[in-house]
């Protein structure tokens, strides 16, 4: 059960780990309605570290509305504001907190695209600084940017993860680590270990990966930067990741990938897919479920058949895929692959309007090898310092 206490602490993670508010900073704050009670908390801990926070509240029935009723000119408008935003703000909170997982299910996949397509600019210009702020020794005159997604346990997250509201909001304090004595440090020292794990992965250049679900792949990383995901971009966290690098030979990866586990995205679920790669695009399609969507997802433009991200997961609090990605791609002893737009500040260039983390187990049987070398062996990492400890 979601107590004050862990409220308090969910916000100090989001406000004083995630994005470092200090003075003076602009901090926007996305939240949707059902997510009050930590949105509360967050305002309140912005405004004590000295910031301005700048509330855009986001009822999710809107977007029904929207699909409804909005003609081609108001699909394809960009709007100015969120340009301005992504240009005034110094960090950015957002609250997800949805009440209806299906809502937007009977709308056609190209109109929601559509949509999105047309906020590109204020979206590349976000990710732009948020690299920055990844990055300093990137050469640009974008001010850093710092930003956190999190999401508040609803009735509609529980039943889709097969559970009672109590037991998910359980789930999330552990997810969290909200019982963490203090939170912050808990994640801090993940980053530690998770930063060595990411210097190792950047002595090599070729993971290949092999389970017992069908997974064959290959995914060439030379020259690619690995980073620690400790709580700052996504919360809960947990995950190193970089990209592929598209210019090899291989263009980035060859094989083929198995996704065992339920993939959700914009409400639609997708189960064991199974994706051949070839010269670094997806050529063959397959999945039990959600095929149909998947094939739609990865024709939206030129870089959607390509991956962007390539990562491991490492919360250990997480041991079941729940069918929100926040959660599921952290989840310790799985990889995903993202397929769509690559993260700038790893060095991976591959653009799309699409950015979709598909999730694979690393179960009993299970083999990553770097370079030819054993690196994770039945979802767990070889010749590593033990890990922090979980609650």
């Amino acid at each position: 059960m979601l107590t004050q206490l862990h409220l308090d602490r969910w916000a100090d993670v989001l406000v004083r780990h995630a994005t470092k508010v200090s003075p003076g900073n602009i901090v926007r704050i996305n939240a949707q309605s059902a997510a009050e009670p930590l949105l509360e908390a967050v305002y309140r801990k912005v405004l004590e570290a000295g910031g301005h926070p700048v509330l855009n509240c986001r009822p999710d029935f809107l977007g029904e509305a929207f699909y409804e009723l909005a003609n081609d000119e108001q699909l394809d408008w960009s709007n100015p504001f969120t340009l301005h935003e992504a240009q005034a703000i110094d960090a950015s909170i957002n609250i997800n907190a949805n009440t209806n997982l299906r809502s937007l299910d009977k709308f056609d996949t190209a109109t929601t695209q559509r949509a999105a397509r047309s906020q590109k600019e204020s979206r590349e210009l976000f990710f732009q600084r948020a690299a920055v702020a990844d990055d300093p020794s990137i050469d640009s005159e974008l001010a850093p940017l710092l930003w956190s997604t999190t999401l508040f346990p609803t009735n509609a997250y529980a039943q889709d993860a097969g559970m009672s509201l109590s037991d998910y909001s359980d789930f999330v304090v552990r997810a969290c680590q909200l019982n963490q004595e203090d939170p912050v440090s808990f994640w801090e020292s993940l980053d530690r270990w998770q930063c060595e794990l990411a210097e190792k992965l950047m002595t090599g250049s070729e993971l290949h990966f092999q389970t017992p679900a069908g997974t064959n792949l290959k995914v060439n990383t030379a020259g690619m930067r690995w980073l620690s995901s400790p709580g700052r971009k996504n919360f809960p966290d947990g995950e190193v990741y970089s990209g592929p690098n598209l210019n090899t030979e291989n263009g980035g990866a060859e094989g083929v990938v198995f996704f065992d586990n339920r993939c959700v995205y914009q409400g639609h679920a997708v189960r064991n897919a199974r994706i051949v790669m070839e010269k670094g695009r997806a050529t063959e399609v397959t999945a039990e479920e959600g095929e149909d969507f998947l094939i739609a997802m990865l024709d939206q433009d030129e870089g959607a058949r390509r991956i962007g991200e390539v990562a491991f997961g490492t919360n250990r609090a997480i041991t079941q895929p729940t069918g929100q990605i926040l959660y599921d791609e952290k989840m310790g002893g799985s990889f995903h692959l993202a397929f769509g737009a690559g993260y700038p500040e790893t060095g991976n260039v591959n653009k799309s309007a699409l950015h979709w983390d598909l999730i694979a187990s690393l179960s009993k049987g299970s083999l990553v090898t770097l370079d030819g070398k054993p690196f994770c062996v039945d979802g767990h990492f070889v010749d590593m310092q033990p890990e922090v400890t979980w609650i």
